[in-house]
């Protein structure tokens, strides 16, 4: 496997699911760690956190309990790298690049259990330099042993209240938010098809939610940071992931001052489906899959079928279903990253039999094709 094809699988890969497979008790995007007698209390409450977009776990107390979904499997299988890549090659099979798999096998692809993978074969050297760590394991960490922390509210309750806080928030009309959208080139008509919201007064909706509901509900439920307020402080406009009846249980909330960094924040948890997922109908045609939710308010500012990812790594194969019937226009970023992505997602599509073209593609030279560090919305003239 070369360096571009070990990038393309990792990227493929969710860092919770293999989680998951690998019998470790996540709940909202969280996990105790697995070295216990490191935490006051034995971690009651998880430290390890997970990221999908980045593909990488931690553990917020213990410096050398982190990395990607390869360190995740060395920690938990106790093994080296080549052997944890190789339990997920084994396991992930369908998602190596140049295993091609029908699209319709991508949402049923079997799990391999750690029970049932094959036992790693260790040569008396590394037999040796692993000694100390089954004991350190086998003695301390005992990781199977800990109960799954457990869920303060349910599935349904947590969406409930996550539809509760966005009807709390204000249409952007006449407010900051709105005239941040007008540079972009992005108006009423698209706010209002996409529920477009923002915060007007952050003190008062920062204690309505306090007043409404127990702090530690709002921290598990994603809405609270661990200081016990309201993460979008500087994050006022938000982008509901509207599901087919128009229901949202997912957001991405952005900055309008260009200074601030991150711009985005996305509510935590795993993002259920691309932005605007209701153009993918399974009806015949094309859709263009565009880098961030600007860049599809913007095609839809001009009757474009677009769809939005909040990146390349945020794509998840067991959405290639939802692609059914379709042709997918590749328009991401003009510059050395979304040639990248550019290049996983073609490969990824072409795995599952799905037809891609890349936005420009042949017309370099012509007056109207994206120029470097260009996206779709700078293109037709957005302002930052």
């Amino acid at each position: 496997m070369t360096e571009e094809e070990l990038k393309q699988f990792k990227a493929a890969l969710s860092i919770t699911k293999v989680a998951v497979d690998l019998g470790i008790p996540v709940v909202r995007n969280r996990c105790r760690c697995f070295f216990p007698t490191r935490h006051s209390h034995g971690d009651r409450t998880p430290s390890v956190s997970f990221s999908e977009e980045r593909g990488t776990f931690r553990c917020w107390v213990c410096d050398d309990v982190r990395g990607d979904v390869i360190s995740l499997v060395q920690i938990v299988k106790n093994c080296s790298f080549l052997e944890a890549l190789n339990w997920l090659k084994e396991t992930y099979g369908f998602l190596v690049p140049g295993v091609k798999m029908p699209m319709q096998n991508y949402a049923a692809a079997p799990n391999i259990s750690p029970a049932n993978a094959p036992a790693p074969v260790h040569t008396p050297a590394q037999n040796a330099s692993l000694v100390a760590k089954v004991a350190v394991r086998e003695a301390a960490l005992e990781y199977h042993s800990p109960e799954p922390a457990k869920e303060l509210v349910s599935e349904d309750e947590r969406k409930k209240i996550i539809l509760s806080f966005l009807k709390m928030l204000s249409p952007v009309d006449r407010t900051p938010a709105a005239a941040y959208l007008a540079r972009r080139r992005i108006h009423k008509p698209i706010w209002d098809k996409m529920l477009l919201r923002t915060i007007t007064d952050y003190g008062m909706l920062n204690n309505k939610l306090k007043d409404t509901y127990d702090l530690e509900v709002l921290k598990y439920v994603g809405l609270f940071n661990e200081k016990g307020n309201l993460r979008y402080y500087k994050h006022p406009l938000f982008f509901p992931y509207l599901d087919a009846k128009r229901r949202s249980f997912y957001f991405q909330a952005r900055a309008i001052d260009s200074s601030v960094v991150p711009k985005e924040l996305n509510l935590r948890g795993t993002v259920p489906y691309p932005y605007n997922v209701s153009v993918l109908d399974q009806k015949p045609g094309w859709v263009y899959l565009c880098e961030g939710v600007i860049d599809t308010l913007t095609f839809l500012g001009q009757n474009i079928a677009a769809i939005g990812i909040p990146g390349v790594r945020s794509f998840k194969t067991e959405w290639l279903p939802l692609f059914k019937n379709k042709n997918v226009m590749l328009c991401l970023d003009k510059d050395e990253a979304g040639r990248s992505g550019t290049e996983y997602l073609q490969s990824v599509f072409e795995q599952a039999g799905i037809r891609t073209i890349v936005l420009g593609e042949g017309l370099e030279n012509l007056n109207f094709s994206m120029k470097e560090g260009d996206d779709i919305n700078s293109w037709f003239g957005g302002k930052k």
